[in-house]
This record gives C-alpha cells, structure tokens and sequence, in this order.
C-alpha cells in the first residue's frame, strides 16, 4: 500500500482553509461551538426555544416520546428498546451550503492544503467533482467515488494527525454561501435540541451518516452528548504504519507501533445504513431522521417496526430565504415523506431559526451558480 508523507504539526497548525481568505473568524455570527454544546432540552420537552411554538412537527415528536415514555401507556418502550439512528448531513447539519462536508474537506485537500501534493489524476478527478457539486448534480457512482479518492488523499495521515487536520479545517472554514458561520458552527439548532430532548427521554442516539466515520467523530465534539462510539460512517480500513500490504492475521502490533488511515473500505449509504445497524447496534431503531432518498431505507427500517410504536421524521429543505433549499427537491422529498409515513419537518415553517440569527444567505463563491 502506497503511504501518505506524514503532515507535520507546524503545517497543520497554519490550517490554509478552503475559500477562507480574508475571512474574519473571529465576528462569526452562527451561535458558537459553546452554544451548540451547552443545548439541553429537559425530558418533558419545555424548554425548546429554536422551534415556532405551533410547529406541527414538533408536537408530533412530543406527543409519540410522551407516549412510548410512560408506563401505563400500551404503546411504552423499556428503556433498553428505545433506539434512535439519524443522519447528519442535511439532518441535523448543514448540507447544502456549499455541499457535503466530507467533500468540502476533500476539495481543501486536492486544491489548497500546502503540504499535499496530488498527482494529476486527482487532480482530475476532484476537478469532475467539484463541478458536479457546482451544478448540485453528484451522481451516485460519484459520491461512492468522492468515499475512495477523500480516503486515498489521507492514506497514511495518522488518526490524532487527520482529527486534528479536521478541527482545524472546521474551525477556520466559512461556509461558502452563507454569512457569519464556519463548518465548526454548520449545526441546526433545533434538531441539536431534539437530539437532547430525546437523550433526557432516555433513547440511545445513534448517527448513521454516509459521511466519513473519523471526521464526523471529530465535528461531533460539539454535541458532546453523543459519544464517539454512536457513530456509524463510512470507512477508511485502519492499520499500522509498519503494516504496509500485510493483511491483519499476519501481522502483529508492538509498541512502536503507531495506527494510520488505510485505504477506502466502504461507503454507509442507502440500504447499507440498514446493513450497519444490524450489525453495529443489534437493535432495531424505534425512531430515524433523515432528510434524503439516501434515508429511505433507514427511515423505513424504522416504521415498518411490527414489536414498538415507531416513527421517522424527515428534515425537509424546503427554506431558500435562509438557506440553500429549492422548491422541486423540496417538493420531492415531501412526497416522499406522505407516501411512507414520515413526519415532514419543515425548515421554512417549524424553525424560528438554522444555525442562528446573523446567518444569512449571501451569493456564493465556489459552490453556485
């Protein structure tokens, strides 16, 4: 296995963000990683404050944990039952301003990391990629495809190496399309206290994102509720850097040993979100969110559950004014959500506000039209 040049601590400590020229970090107007951290929403559901007050999906979610919660209810779920999976991306995260985070991260690497130096086929390939999430138009053999190359471009990168590389990126990097925010703070707000809500109400939180395990392990670090291991992604294999080509059963790790990113091993999309669950959780989920088509699967997962009352909910984009959302997908998605069951949440009409009130939509840079 060809390795990766160790990055070098000073390198990453210099951090040449992505479109981040110029930008002043430190007048971000988003509410801060602190605020994002300290969200906690008490069980009985009273203290939401980022949600309009009549916000039928909101009621919806309150009237079911309420439900399932309580005891003399013929419809109560034992607290070991009460699992909860949710994508991130577009969920409870911004996805569409300037696109996934995972490729974000990707097109800094290819296009402006200093202490990178790609060869001209990745160069080529990053360069497809980047108009395809130009025009909005990634195909699926694309974002499969996006998996394989954002691992190769870090092979080799030890782990406290790529967490770090990450935060840094995340804390410097505004979101290109929107003001006053950087990825760091690319939270929506009230889907952090949902998360909160049903953590206090004693559902195990799991997130199934088709983003890269280790990265989202890293950007989580702002919802300090869910813990690392209650995290399902796609993957990178992790060896030793000694290990080169050796599979594991023939090789053995000592003491000088240190553990690195390896090559792509698979991507946590569609039906393998369901596959995952299976096999990493063990449980079926009583409860999923989503927001896409890439969900249908887990979300369906959910409410076809015959043993426990269960429910989906879908994140719906549908705000252009204060985010990046359209009215056909939007359109599509609802459909979507009436024809399964999910309850919509509407991002429009349920949210007093996304990710806080000094973010505004501004034309963008890199990633639009």
């Amino acid at each position: 296995m060809k390795m990766k040049k160790k990055v070098c601590a000073a390198l990453i400590a210099l951090g040449l963000a992505f479109g981040s020229v110029g930008a002043d970090i430190s007048t971000a107007d988003a509410a801060s990683v602190e605020t994002i951290s300290s969200i906690s929403v008490k069980a009985d559901g009273s203290n939401f404050k980022y949600w309009n007050e009549n916000a039928p999906a909101l009621k919806a979610l309150k009237a079911y944990v309420e439900d399932v919660t309580n005891p003399n209810s013929p419809n109560f779920i034992p607290v070991e039952d009460r699992i909860a999976v949710s994508d991130m991306d577009g969920t409870f995260y911004g996805e569409l301003a300037p696109t996934y985070s995972e490729w974000a991260l990707y097109f800094h690497r290819i296009f402006e990391d200093p202490t990178y130096q790609p060869t001209a086929t990745e160069k080529a390939y990053a360069e497809e990629c980047l108009k395809a999430a130009k025009a909005g138009k990634i195909s699926a053999d694309m974002d499969a495809g996006e998996d394989m190359a954002q691992a190769y471009a870090f092979e080799g990168m030890t782990l406290e190496e790529f967490d770090a590389y990450v935060a840094d990126w995340m804390k410097k990097t505004p979101l290109d399309g929107l003001s006053n925010c950087t990825f760091a703070e690319a939270y929506y707000l009230p889907m952090i206290e949902v998360i909160t809500y049903l953590q206090a109400n004693d559902f195990n939180f799991y997130v199934v994102t088709g983003t890269d395990r280790q990265l989202v392990r890293t950007a989580l670090k702002a919802v300090p509720s869910i813990n690392t291991d209650h995290v399902i992604g796609t993957d990178s294999v992790n060896i030793a850097q000694r290990q080169g080509f050796a599979n594991a059963q023939y090789f053995q790790f000592e003491k000088e040993d240190v553990m690195v990113r390896g090559a792509y091993q698979s991507t946590d999309n569609k039906m393998m979100k369901v596959s995952n669950i299976c096999r990493e959780i063990g449980k079926r989920p009583v409860l999923a969110l989503g927001n896409s088509s890439s969900d249908a699967s887990m979300l369906n997962y959910a409410v076809f559950n015959d043993k426990y009352k269960s429910m989906a909910m879908g994140v719906n984009c549908d705000d252009g004014v204060r985010d990046w959302g359209g009215p056909e997908k939007s359109a599509k998605f609802k459909a979507l959500c009436d024809k399964y069951g999910w309850v919509a949440i509407s991002m429009r009409d349920d949210w007093k506000t996304i990710y806080g009130d000094e973010v505004k939509k501004l034309p963008s840079q890199k990633f639009r039209k």
